[in-house]
C-alpha cells in the first residue's frame, strides 16, 4: 500500500480545500521514504492522522461502543469553523488517494467521505470511491468496510498509525502488559479466531435447542445467559477501567504541572520535596521487593506452617509409615527365618516340636516387637521412601526457613510501610510562604484524587479478575454439557462435526501463537538493540503464550524487570515492540507517526532518527514539533526526508494552512 495524496476540506482547522501530496520522491537516483509535518502543539498534526483513519474507517475509529449519535456529534464537531464567514460551512470532506495490490494487479484507489452537518436536518455523510479512475456506483459503507478489513483491519491500523500516546501506553504498562496482550492479540487475528468460536458455540446451542430435550435447552439458555451477563460484566468494568485511567493520567499529569511551577518559583522546599519523592519512590520499590518475597515464600512452603498441627500430624504419621514399611520389610524376612528354623524342628515328636516352636516365637516377638507396631499403624498416605522425604523436606524448609523468612519480612515490610506513610505525609505538608501556600494545597488534593483513582482502579482490576475466573467456570462448565450433548449426537452428527472444528481451532490457535510470538520475540530484541545506545542491553525477550507479559534478559541470561528501565528506554521498548509486531504481521503498509520524541533524551532521538525512521517502512508520514525534529536532527535526517510540511497556525483566522517547508522555510526538497 503506497499513500498517494490527502485531501482536506474545511475539516477541522483547516479551511477550504487542503492537498498534501504524499509520494515519497526520488533524489539523486534514491527514493527518500519520509515525508515530514512539522507543527508546533494544537496545529492539527493529529487532526491529520485522524482524518486518514475517518476517511478509511468511519464510525468504526470511535470504537465498537459509539452510537451513531456520537458518531453524527463527532462529524459536526470536525466541520471548521470560520469566524471571518457570515455563514458558517456546513459542509467538509477528507479523502484519500493509494495504490494497493490485489491479485497481482496494482490499482489506483481514491475514497472520499463527506458530510453535511445543518443545524435543522442533522449529519448525512456520503461515500465515494473510485478505482483507476472509475467510479463505483452504489458503493455501501458495509461493502468499503470489507475491502479496507482485508487491506488493513480497524484493528492492525494501531500497530502502523500510532501517536505518543499510544507509545506512553505501552512503555508505562510495567505490570498488567494489558496493551501489549491487545496489541499481540491483534497482530495475530486472535479476535478472528475467538468471534469464529462464539458463532460456532452460538450454532451448537440452536442444534441443541432443536433436538434436545426440554432440559437440554433449558440448561443451555441458562449457560447462555449467565455467560453473557458475565461478558457483560467484564466489558463494563474495563470501560471503567479505562475511564479510571485516564483520570489518573490526567490527575499525574496536573501534579507535574504543580510540580513545574514549584521548581520555576525556586522555593527552597522543592529541593526538599525532590528529595522526599525519591525516597517515596524507593520506599515504594523496596516494599513492592519485598511484598514480593513474601509472595515467592507462599508459593512454596510456607502455607505449611499456617496450619501447624496439621503439619506435625503429617509429619508424625509420614514418619509412622516410613517406619511401618521398614518394620514390614523386617517381619516378612524375620517370617523367613523362623520359617526355615521351624522346619528343622520336624525331626522332633509332636510334643517337643510345639514347645520349641512356641519358644522360638515367643523370643523373635520379645526380642523384636513388630507385631504391636505393625497393628497399630495405619497407612493413610502410601508414598516411596522418596516421596515421604521431599515432604518431609518441605515441612522442615516451612519451619526452618520459610516461616522465618516471612515473619522477617513481614517486619521489614511493616517498617518501610511506616516509613513511606511519614515521607507521604511530609510531602502533603506545605511551608508557611504564602505565594506557594495554594501550589502546595492543591497538590494535597491532587495527590488524595490520585490515590482515591489508584485504589479505585485496583477494585475494578480486582472485580475483573472475580469476573474473569467466573467466566471461566461458566464456559467449563458449558463445555462438559457440549462434551454430554455430542456423546449422544453420535460421530456423524452436527454436533460432533461442530466440535472437532472447535478443537481444530484450539490447536491452530495455540500453533499461531507459538509461531508468531517467537518471531515477534526476535524482532523485538533486534530493533530494541539496535535503538538502544548501549547496543546489546538485552539478549532476548520472553513473552508468555496466556498473558502475553514480556520478560526481558540481559546478556548475562538474567531477568531484567521492565520497570528499572528508564523513562527513554521504556520509550525505545516500546516502539521496538510496535515495529515488531508491524514487521510480524507481514503486510507492507505504510507508517505514521504522531510526535514520537517528546520523553526522549538527545542520544535516543539520535538513534531515532538513524536505525528506525529511515526504514521503519518503505513511507513513512512523520508529524513531528520543532523541538522533536530541530535543525541538527532535521540536517541527520535531511538524507531520508522525501519532502515536508508545516502546518502553519493563523491566530488572526483561527485556521491551519500547510506549507511545503519545515519551520526554518528549508526549499521544497531536501537540500542534500
Amino acid at each position: 500500500m503506497l499513500l498517494r495524496k490527502i485531501i482536506l476540506e474545511n475539516y477541522g482547522l483547516y479551511a477550504g480545500k487542503v492537498e498534501l501530496d504524499l509520494l515519497p520522491r526520488v533524489k539523486y537516483g534514491q527514493e527518500r521514504p519520509i515525508i515530514l509535518v512539522g507543527g508546533k502543539n494544537g496545529t492539527g498534526k493529529t487532526t491529520f492522522l485522524d482524518a486518514i483513519r475517518l476517511v478509511l474507517y468511519g464510525k468504526a475509529i470511535l470504537g465498537n461502543r459509539v452510537s451513531q449519535n456520537d458518531y453524527e456529534d463527532f462529524l459536526r464537531e470536525h466541520v471548521h469553523r470560520d469566524i471571518k464567514a457570515i455563514i458558517a460551512p456546513e459542509f467538509a470532506r477528507v479523502a484519500l488517494e493509494f495504490d494497493y495490490v490485489t491479485a497481482g494487479e496494482q490499482k489506483t484507489y481514491f475514497v472520499e467521505r463527506s458530510w453535511t452537518a445543518k443545524k435543522t436536518k442533522g449529519v448525512k455523510e456520503y461515500l465515494q470511491i473510485k478505482v483507476d479512475g472509475k467510479e463505483l456506483e452504489n458503493v455501501s459503507d458495509d461493502f468499503w468496510q470489507g475491502f479496507v478489513e482485508e487491506i488493513i483491519p480497524e484493528r492492525l491500523s494501531q500497530l502502523f498509525f500510532f501517536d505518543g500516546e499510544k507509545i506512553k501506553s505501552i512503555a508505562d504498562d510495567n505490570d498488567g502488559s494489558q496493551v501489549l496482550a491487545d496489541a499481540i492479540k491483534t497482530l495475530l487475528g486472535l479476535d478472528v479466531v475467538e468471534r469464529l468460536k462464539a458463532d460456532l458455540s452460538i450454532f451448537m446451542g440452536r442444534e441443541i435447542k432443536k433436538s434436545g430435550a426440554k432440559t437440554d435447552k433449558d440448561t443451555w439458555q441458562d449457560f447462555e445467559t449467565k455467560i453473557n451477563q458475565a461478558k457483560e460484566e467484564i466489558g463494563q468494568k474495563i470501560d471503567e477501567l479505562a475511564r479510571v485511567r485516564t483520570s489518573i493520567t490526567g490527575v499525574l499529569a496536573d501534579i507535574k504541572n504543580k510540580e513545574t511551577r514549584l521548581h520555576q518559583e525556586g522555593h527552597h522546599y522543592a529541593t526538599r520535596r525532590d528529595e522526599l519523592k525519591i525516597k517515596q519512590s524507593q520506599l515504594t520499590t523496596r516494599i513492592e521487593e519485598i511484598e514480593n518475597q513474601i509472595r515467592l515464600e507462599c508459593e512454596k512452603t510456607f502455607p505449611f506452617t499456617l496450619c501447624p498441627s496439621i503439619s506435625t500430624t503429617l509429619r508424625t504419621q509420614l514418619q509412622e509409615e516410613k517406619r511401618w514399611k521398614r518394620l514390614s520389610m523386617v517381619r516378612d524376612e524375620l517370617a523367613s527365618v523362623q520359617g526355615e528354623i521351624l522346619s528343622n524342628t520336624n525331626g522332633l515328636d509332636k510334643k517337643s516340636r510345639l514347645q520349641v516352636e512356641g519358644i522360638i516365637k515367643a523370643a523373635f516377638a520379645t526380642r523384636f516387637g513388630i507385631a504391636d507396631h505393625l497393628n497399630n499403624t495405619k497407612e493413610i498416605h502410601g508414598l516411596s521412601d522418596a516421596s515421604a522425604d521431599q515432604v518431609l523436606s518441605w515441612l522442615d524448609e516451612a519451619e526452618n526457613q520459610s516461616q522465618p523468612n516471612v515473619k522477617k519480612a513481614g517486619q521489614q515490610l511493616a517498617n518501610l510501610q511506616r516509613q513511606l506513610q511519614e515521607t507521604t505525609k511530609d510531602l502533603s505538608k506545605s511551608p508557611d510562604e504564602a505565594q506557594t501556600l495554594p501550589l502546595f494545597d492543591d497538590l494535597s488534593l491532587l495527590n488524595q484524587r490520585l490515590g482515591k483513582f489508584q485504589q479505585e482502579e485496583r477494585q475494578i482490576k480486582a472485580e475483573i479478575s472475580q469476573n474473569e475466573n467466573k467466566l471461566i467456570a461458566l464456559q467449563r462448565e458449558q463445555r462438559r454439557h457440549i462434551d454430554r450433548q455430542v456423546e449422544q449426537d453420535g460421530s456423524k452428527g452436527r454436533l460432533s462435526l461442530v466440535n472437532n472444528i472447535q478443537n481444530a481451532l484450539i490447536t491452530y490457535q495455540q500453533r499461531l501463537i507459538e509461531v508468531k510470538i517467537d518471531q515477534l520475540r526476535q524482532a523485538v530484541t533486534q530493533g530494541f538493540n539496535c535503538l538502544s545506545q548501549k547496543g546489546d542491553m538485552i539478549s532476548d525477550i520472553a513473552i508468555a503464550q496466556k498473558s502475553f507479559a514480556v520478560t526481558l534478559f540481559d546478556k548475562k541470561g538474567t531477568a531484567l524487570p521492565k520497570k528499572i528501565l528508564s523513562a527513554g528506554e521504556k520509550q525505545l521498548f516500546a516502539i521496538a515492540m510496535l515495529w515488531g509486531l508491524a514487521k510480524t504481521s507481514g503486510r507492507p503498509l505504510p507508517v505514521i507517526i504522531d510526535t514520537p520524541l517528546g520523553r526522549l533524551d538527545s542520544d535516543h532521538r539520535r538513534n531515532l532518527i538513524e536505525n528506525y525512521f529511515p526504514m521503519a517502512s518503505h513511507q513513512v508520514i512523520l508529524l513531528s514539533t520543532d523541538t522533536e525534529v530541530d535543525q541538527q536532527l532535521y540536517k541527520q535526517l535531511s538524507p531520508q526526508i522525501s519532502h515536508s510540511y508545516h502546518l502553519r497556525y493563523d491566530k488572526d483566522g483561527q485556521l491551519t494552512e500547510p506549507r511545503e517547508e519545515y519551520f526554518w522555510k528549508e526549499s521544497r526538497e531536501c537540500q542534500n
